[in-house]
């Protein structure tokens, strides 16, 4: 015998039995209740599992419920990295860190950027469109887009992409009372870039590294966007091997031509530019930056008719090789690919 509920009585509320067979039950009712009490319970466990080493992360979900040693990094950093109000390394870190302080270091960043131009390793991005399509209709119509043309992206569309997505919008006073001197290596001007993506405290550690595979006037190759001076800096210039060994690593699934990509954007975190600031609280901040700027070249994308798509599958240690960065001061934490749609 079994209750269940009828149709012509849900409006109702009222439920009736129903008589059946032990056959029919074990038919049509049992499959169903024991794939709910399989998922809920059936969580084999060993003695072991707080002396192993090596741990899957499946022993360490399962594992949770009775250990309190089988936890994954990233679970324990992405809910843990501020575990009380009361943790006193956030507010030391925040609070020593006076205002000239992140001064002197954006400031290195303007020297930086035109060191790379009198060294003639930049090229100037002409500008950017002046995109003045509403926001709501973007927002809306926004897609994530795997097929790409082939067509190569001009140098006009790749400036609009990067300007929208991470450029220079404005400026701000970092000395409004007047209470710093001047200096022979930061100047008298106290005056900062703010972009079209925030960040915490203004420090931008994210840097964008582009795989430049199909844009008209540019070659293939590494290069690196400098905000400030809306430029590339040219890390490397590809030959035919330097193709073959990126696509060798950059197989991105069945979905996605590699060969079609107008450019491939890497977001790139150094980890001293904001956690001297925000200390353990530094990677999340550069996390949740990544994904604005990642949301605005989205949207610009859209705007423009292009395509883009957001990659996690890529492969980080070949990538950050490849690149030359030392995957211990700065990662790879995200990818974005943009093509003609």
């Amino acid at each position: 015998m079994k209750t269940k509920q009828r149709e012509n009585t849900k409006a109702e509320g009222k439920y009736e039995k129903v008589r059946m067979t032990f056959d029919e039950l074990q038919e049509k009712e049992i499959p169903i209740i024991w794939s709910i009490i399989d998922f809920s319970s059936n969580i084999p466990l060993s003695i072991y599992t707080d002396s192993t080493v090596v741990k899957t992360s499946e022993t360490c979900y399962r594992g949770s419920m009775i250990s309190e040693e089988s936890r994954l990094i990233g679970e324990e950093y992405l809910l843990n990295a501020k575990k009380s109000s009361i943790d006193i390394s956030l507010p030391i870190g925040t609070f020593s860190y006076s205002s000239l302080a992140p001064r002197a270091s954006l400031s290195f960043r303007h020297y930086f950027e035109e060191e790379i131009h009198k060294q003639n390793r930049a090229i100037k991005l002409p500008q950017y469109s002046n995109v003045t399509v509403p926001i709501g209709a973007v927002i809306r119509s926004r897609r994530s887009i795997r097929t790409f043309s082939g067509e190569k992206l001009s140098m006009k569309e790749l400036s609009t992409v990067l300007y929208y997505g991470d450029g220079v919008s404005g400026f701000f006073d970092h000395n409004p009372m007047g209470s710093f001197e001047t200096t022979e290596s930061l100047g008298d001007d106290y005056v900062s870039a703010v972009r079209c993506a925030p960040s915490g405290g203004g420090l931008y550690p994210i840097y964008l590294y582009l795989v430049i595979l199909n844009v008209d006037g540019l070659e293939k190759g590494t290069y690196r966007y400098m905000p400030l001076t809306h430029s590339l800096e040219i890390v490397r210039v590809y030959d035919d091997k330097d193709i073959e060994e990126y696509l060798s690593f950059t197989n991105l699934g069945r979905e996605i031509d590699m060969d079609k990509v107008g450019v491939a954007i890497y977001y790139v975190y150094n980890i001293y530019e904001n956690s001297r600031k925000y200390d353990d609280m530094g990677l999340q901040f550069a996390m949740i930056e990544a994904g604005e700027i990642s949301e605005n070249i989205h949207l610009i994308c859209t705007a423009e008719n292009l395509a883009s798509c957001d990659v996690g599958g890529f492969e980080k240690a070949q990538t950050e090789q490849f690149f030359g960065i030392d995957s211990l001061t700065e990662h790879i934490i995200h990818l974005t690919l943009v093509a003609k749609r």
